[in-house]
Order: C-alpha cells, then structure tokens, then sequence
C-alpha cells in the first residue's frame, strides 16, 4: 500500500463515520485536507488525519458518540471499545481486526464530534522523507 492509498482509505473511512450521525444533528463536517505520517516501526509508516463533525445546538454528542459506536457492533470488522478520557468525555475506538487502522471519536470541542484516524501501516518509497504534510 502507498501512503496515498493509505490516506483515501483512511479519510473515506472517517465520512463514513461522519454519514452516520443523523442530518439533522450535523451543521458540517471538515475533513482536513492533509494530515502526517507516524512510525510504526524501523521501516514502516502510518497516515493520520481528523475530521470535525459540527453538531447542532443541542445535540447531545455523548449519546451521538454512542450511536455510533453501535453502528459498528455487529460489523465485524472492527473490535469496539470505549472509555472516557481525562476530561470524563466519552470516547469510542474502533480498531480493524485485519490491519493497524484505527479511529477514535467523542467530544473533542463542545458540540464537536472529533474523529481522529490512523492508517494500516506502510513502507515509504526510498527517499522520501517522512516529515511534513501528506
């Protein structure tokens, strides 16, 4: 897989995530353009990125959180977990049973659904450095 590859997977994955919160509850989603590479070992690389989903006023972003997250139960693909952070917001974490992609979400802001992601793991072409935007 190409670091490209593992950024269009990553990012279609995140508004796949994002599609599942009810219109009605969803002022806009921001998936961000570019994101950046972290090691996952020696020779091996991930791409990770976030998208902000706004909710309307009022929406309740615990109980969205959770609907989410439910969404996935039965998927099979993913093994689902959740905890509440330093700051007792829920957040929920998906984690793929076949490769190293992830992907948190919660309450990041107040009335914002965080979606933070991570790729499957992948090995740059020689030369390329690792730093920066991707």
């Amino acid at each position: 897989m190409t670091w490209e590859q593992a950024k269009t997977r990553t990012q279609a994955m995140e508004l796949r995530i994002a599609a599942l919160i009810p219109e009605v509850l969803v002022v806009s989603v921001d998936q961000n353009d570019k994101g950046g590479l972290f090691s996952c070992d020696e020779t091996r690389h991930r791409w990770k990125g976030i998208t902000r989903v706004i909710l309307a006023s009022g929406a309740d972003a615990e109980a969205v959180t959770r609907q989410i997250e439910g969404q996935f139960n039965d998927d099979g693909a993913f093994d689902v977990t959740n905890y509440r952070d330093v700051a007792n917001v829920y957040v929920a974490e998906l984690r793929s049973r076949e490769t190293d992609e992830g992907y948190l979400f919660g309450e990041g802001d107040p009335g914002v659904i965080l979606i933070d992601s991570w790729s499957a793991c992948f090995t740059l072409p020689e030369g390329t450095y690792p730093g920066g935007d991707f």
